[in-house]
């Protein structure tokens, strides 16, 4: 298990997401690699299975016993009941997942940490470096006055390059039109998510199938049983003592023998997947709300221009009753910012918080009308077309909206 060891000291959580999203690739892959670690452990370094053994099994005997038990497979026999004497009725009660316990956590761990790989292999191709501008606003919190001014300059100003350059790669190539459209990373991220979300379900399907076909909801079952009084004796789940089949070939015969095992493995296995399957359905619960909120903040526009203008009005800027400011944020949020960069504000207000994102708005703002200003000269002096279209209000209150509103 020495990959699941390098993958835990790997595992760290990027900034360039949400809590829910750290919650699916970094918390729940880290309590699932422990997990593994730990019964692994157990099973490979202590003694997982013991068996009670016929009086002339000599020490070599009772180890090769053992070994082929817990590696082919115990099958259970409720402690009530006769050791059924058909060999099929035997084979049909094996219990074949307790060896496989910890390459299932692993691989469990690993699935969560995929699509969270998949973001991060592909959001740097829209041109936005996500988690360099995150981590560039996180670092501003903790300067001084003097400099966190300069630094919210600096990143306002990233930022607003980034949008500007892909505006201008749109128009170069049909091809790469999707990636520089400005909506791009917003479905990426929702992608994403939505992975998030089918994996988690698909693991709770499979643990269901793997643990027990006879329960619809595996864990809900379990403690059913433990509040009614039933034992692992009679369900079966987890059973701790369990029986072993297995030839031995002496002088040309087969002399077929039954051992009466004891699995401890399965004290502690059967609390980690309790565990688990109760921690697989809240991160689903809370994985499937989080999606739908951001596909609220993505895909509405009045979403995403409420988003932006709660921080406008912090700084006197924007108000709902000014005909002038809302047309001016209209274009702000629709043309320059669209739903990527709506995107990247609220992913900076998660990670950095809300005052700096603040900040940063109000710079971006102030930049959007600079160069709006600059249109609209440049539209004005034009001896083709003294009056551009879209621009016959920007001239009368360009510098009003740089001023707080009174």
């Amino acid at each position: 298990m020495f990959f699941l060891d390098a993958f835990l000291k790997g595992l760290k959580p990027q900034f360039d997401d949400d809590a829910v999203d750290r919650l699916n690739y970094y918390f729940t892959p880290m309590v699932l690699v422990i997990f593994s670690l730990t019964l692994s452990a157990k099973q490979y370094v202590g003694q997982p299975i013991q068996c009670w053994i016929p009086a002339q099994f000599t020490g070599a005997w009772e180890q090769y016993s053992e070994n082929y038990c817990f590696v082919q497979n115990t099958y259970f026999v409720n402690p009530k009941e006769y050791v059924p004497d058909n060999i099929d009725d035997r084979k049909a009660a094996e219990i074949g997942y307790y060896q496989w316990v910890p390459f299932i956590l692993g691989i469990q761990a690993i699935l969560f940490y995929l699509p969270n790989l998949i973001w991060r292999m592909f959001n740097w191709h829209s041109g936005v470096a996500i988690k360099s501008i995150v981590k560039m606003a996180k670092d501003t919190s903790n300067m001084d006055v003097d400099k966190k001014k300069e630094s919210v300059r600096v990143v306002g100003a990233h930022i607003h390059d980034a949008f500007s350059m892909q505006h201008k790669m749109a128009k170069q190539s049909r091809m790469t039109s999707f990636v520089y459209s400005g909506g791009y990373l917003s479905m990426l991220y929702l992608i994403v998510k939505l992975l998030y979300v089918v994996q988690v379900f698909m693991q709770l399907f499979l643990l269901n199938h793997i643990l027990s076909p006879h329960y619809t909801l595996w864990g809900v079952g379990i403690l059913m049983d433990v509040a009614s009084g039933r034992e692992w004796q009679e369900s079966g789940h987890f059973p701790r003592v369990t029986m072993c089949d297995f030839e031995v070939r002496a002088l040309a015969n087969k002399q077929r023998y039954t051992l009466q095992c004891v699995l401890m493995i399965n004290m502690f296995t059967e609390k980690v997947f309790v565990f688990v399957w109760f921690w697989l359905v809240f991160v689903l619960v809370v994985t499937i709300v989080n999606f739908f909120i951001w596909c609220r903040h993505i895909f509405s526009g009045e979403q995403r221009r409420e988003s932006i203008a709660k921080y406008l009005r912090i700084f006197g800027y924007y108000d709902d009753d000014n005909v002038s400011t809302s047309r001016a944020l209209n274009r702000f949020v629709n043309n320059k910012l669209r739903s990527d960069g709506v995107l990247v504000v609220k992913l900076i207000s998660k990670n950095a918080g809300d005052i700096i994102c603040a900040d940063l708005i109000a710079s971006l703002w102030e930049k959007h009308l600079d160069e709006e200003k600059q249109r609209s000269d440049a539209a004005l002096t034009s001896p083709v077309s003294p009056q551009a279209p879209g621009l016959d209000d920007v001239d009368g209150f360009k510098e009003d909206l740089k001023r707080p509103l009174t």
